[in-house]
């Protein structure tokens, strides 16, 4: 027994087959504990790859869908169906996009996706495309304002204009017209010839800004540098800091040229502006109205010659269409109005009438002053007159006829005698003032034929509803609100 054990003891051939299976397993486990993660991290490699792939893939339909909305090659609005584009490398992309709208009517919901190998990436972007505001101008009302270019706007004799003045065409002064107030603003030539002048030397006007030439030399040199006679101003500038533009209201071009037939009102040529003011009107529930106040025949024809009898009649009457509203008060003399009122016809002013309320007066014809005529927003038309809380416009289509095929070409809306008058005029033709009357409004004319008391100039901060206005497009670049991805 003792040798058999000791045979056993001594013969090592199990052990080393035992060693070298361990030695295996052993060697084994390093291998793989090697290879795997070197063939996991290649995988991941290639998918990190793929992910990139995808993502500049999104990333290049996104500048396609951008260039498409921008450039305005996509219908609005809507939803497109996805835009497969050109994929570099391998791999598909496309983008879609959704209209939003928003306030700037510009807004865009953009998706790209891209995919390399099975492996998918998306951008969402909202987007808004170069757009423009379209807001209310009314600065030209600050001034008395001649929008014709015709001929060169002539003032001679020994008027004194004391208001700011704005011209689209050419000024002329002679005799001895005297030019002092705070800025003159002339978008072709300035004459200023015989004893007429412009300022003084102890007292020169803020600003003279001339377009063209001033006396045949460039603004702002040698007689026109402000600091000899005849033209004095603190400020001598070649350009205007406002432009020349006489809003439309329908006017045909063949008077004003800048009123050009485009059948988009109110730069339409065929009193489209005009007319809708009056349909507008005849649709309104009325209470309250005397007849004849605002036509006499239902048609829009120039035809109303009852108008001023009327409102400035011997009885009383509150007078509502819709939300606009027109009072007389006999025993006052007192005008309450409000809105935008039109009449069919044109309209004398006599006697004392003292107006209170904000409106724009609508008149196919024209208005006119008789005698001594006051007709203001305070009592005793004094200077603390406040516009923005009782201000009138008067509106004057100058018709001649009954189709306004034909127009007033002189005095369409004319304040002669003594009479004081406080309202802004718009005139489609000529707006004239002579004798010592006087009219604290600013104006907006095709021509001006300036006399009497032009003293003072009260500018309107809030204009009427209805008041002819220029628009100004205020630019909205392209721009990127949003993103994700």
């Amino acid at each position: 027994m003792r040798r058999l054990l000791q045979r056993v003891a001594g013969d090592d051939r199990g052990v080393a087959l035992v060693m070298a299976l361990m030695l295996m397993l052993i060697l084994a486990g390093t291998t793989a504990a090697l290879v795997i993660p070197g063939a996991v991290n290649q995988r991941n490699s290639l998918k990190s790859a793929d992910a990139k792939q995808a993502f500049a893939l999104a990333e290049t339909a996104m500048a396609y869908g951008q260039g498409a909305i921008f450039a305005g090659d996509v219908a609005l609005p809507g939803t497109t169906t996805p835009q497969s584009v050109s994929a570099p490398g391998g791999g598909t992309a496309n983008w879609s996009a959704t209209f939003l709208g928003g306030s700037c009517n510009c807004m865009w919901s953009l998706t790209s996706v891209g995919q390399a190998d099975g492996i998918s990436r998306s951008i969402t972007e909202v987007l808004s495309k170069a757009s423009s505001t379209s807001t209310a101008d009314y600065n030209v009302w600050n001034y008395l304002y001649a929008d014709g270019t015709g001929s060169c706007t002539s003032l001679s004799g020994s008027v004194s204009i004391t208001v700011p003045m704005l011209l689209r065409g050419d000024l002329c002064l002679s005799g001895s017209v005297g030019f002092t107030g705070s800025s003159l603003k002339v978008g072709g030539n300035l004459t200023v010839s015989g004893s007429a002048k412009i300022g003084a030397a102890g007292s020169k006007i803020l600003t003279l800004q001339v377009g063209n030439k001033c006396n045949s030399v460039t603004p702002g040199t040698g007689a026109c540098d402000g600091n000899h006679s005849p033209i004095y101003a603190s400020s001598v500038s070649p350009t205007l800091d406002i432009t020349p533009e006489m809003p439309c209201i329908g006017q045909p071009s063949t008077w004003d040229p800048q009123c050009k037939a485009t059948n988009t009102p109110p730069d339409d040529g065929n009193w489209a502006e005009l007319a809708a003011a009056y349909t507008t009107q005849a649709g309104l529930t009325k209470t309250g109205c005397p007849a004849n106040l605002f036509d006499n025949d239902s048609t829009l024809n120039n035809s109303d010659a009852s108008i001023s009898s009327v409102m400035f009649g011997n009885s009383d009457y509150d007078c509502k269409l819709g939300t606009n509203e027109i009072k007389w008060t006999h025993s006052t003399n007192s005008l309450f109005v409000s809105g935008t009122l039109f009449f069919d016809g044109s309209l004398n002013l006599s006697g004392t009438v003292t107006y209170s309320g904000q409106a724009t007066m609508y008149f196919t014809g024209g208005v006119s002053t008789t005698g001594s005529a006051k007709f203001c927003g305070i009592t005793n038309c004094t200077t603390f007159w406040q516009p923005d809380t009782n201000g009138i416009v008067f509106v004057a289509g100058c018709w001649a006829n009954s189709t306004g095929s034909s127009l007033t070409t002189s005095g369409c809306i004319n304040i002669g005698g003594s009479s004081q008058v406080q309202f802004a005029a718009y005139v489609t033709t000529n707006y004239s003032i002579a004798g010592s009357a006087s009219n604290m409004g600013p104006v907006l004319a095709n021509s001006l034929s300036l006399g009497g008391s032009t003293s003072s100039l009260i500018p309107f901060h809030n204009m009427p509803p209805g008041t002819p206005k220029n628009t100004d497009l205020i630019p909205h670049p392209a721009a990127i609100d949003s993103w994700s991805g």
